[in-house]
């Protein structure tokens, strides 16, 4: 019985330690929201989207999207869906067409948001990995981490097509997260 106790304070002190030597560790478990409007640009003379590797396989939609297609991208993030709203921010980072079903492509995405101008959160940024099935009218993907305020984040981001016009969308982003 009282190694059991021993073990409980040890536990305790070691989290209280930890706590001290690493506050953000700790988090204050704070939910936060965003919501912004991404840009993904792949005409015009100043792309933000660009197809860095072309995959193989028949086109799965028409627009010409192919099994592993990989696209690197810079997207501005912008207040409202009118690219002329006011930049709080950059989406940086590469999709990957990682579904073979034809008429549904999927794309894994890894980005980080960078917010340069998003009051209360300028300098930090927030990490997201997931699935795009494009062809769905919301989409889930996961927060997986963060720095500056959002340092150890976990959320999700509720991510919608605003418009889409050939090649080019605007997707409207809300990230909930804790940090």
């Amino acid at each position: 019985m009282a190694s059991h106790h021993l073990i409980t304070l040890a536990a305790i002190v070691l989290q209280l330690q930890l706590a001290v030597v690493c506050p953000a560790a700790a988090g204050d478990g704070t939910m936060h929201h965003l919501h912004f409007f991404m840009h993904d640009g792949y005409t015009g003379p100043r792309p933000t989207a660009v197809l860095i590797v072309n995959g193989t396989g028949a086109p799965l939609m028409s627009g010409g999207v192919r099994f592993g297609d990989t696209v690197v991208m810079d997207d501005v993030l912008t207040e409202g869906p009118s690219r002329a709203s006011r930049a709080v921010g950059r989406s940086q980072g590469t999709y990957v067409t990682a579904s073979m079903e034809e008429g549904r492509p999927a794309m894994l995405l890894s980005m980080n948001v960078v917010l340069t101008d998003y009051p209360g959160y300028t300098g930090s940024t927030v990490a997201v990995m997931g699935r795009n099935d494009v062809t769905a009218a919301v989409r889930e993907l996961a927060v997986v981490g963060g720095t500056g305020r959002f340092r150890m984040a976990r959320g999700y981001v509720l991510w919608k097509t605003a418009s889409w016009k050939g090649k080019d969308a605007v997707l409207e982003l809300d990230v909930y997260l804790r940090a």
